[in-house]
């Protein structure tokens, strides 16, 4: 028997500017940018578990799947990046 990695949980740290964007509220009180919305932008890349709500601190976190992981997280960034812009 012989296990093979499955997924990886990364987090990038994020600026206080874009937390804050990621923080913003429309007036009703529900989010400026959705999880749906993020999970949108990083569509059809093989990440799931995204989270960067104020109980994880100033990070964002994902899991990816498949073989090329270092190209995927690669991808995120930049997508998260130009989405929130550079660090």
């Amino acid at each position: 028997m012989k296990a093979e990695i499955y997924s990886i949980t990364y987090r990038i740290p994020l600026t206080d500017a874009q937390q804050a964007r990621l923080d913003r509220k429309w007036p009703d009180g529900d989010p400026f940018i959705s999880y749906e919305k993020i999970a949108s932008l990083l569509e059809p890349l093989p990440v799931e578990d995204l989270d960067w709500s104020n109980h994880t601190g100033r990070y964002f976190y994902f899991t990816v799947h498949g073989d090329d992981r270092e190209g995927t997280v690669a991808e995120v960034i930049e997508r998260l990046e130009r989405k929130l812009g550079g660090t």
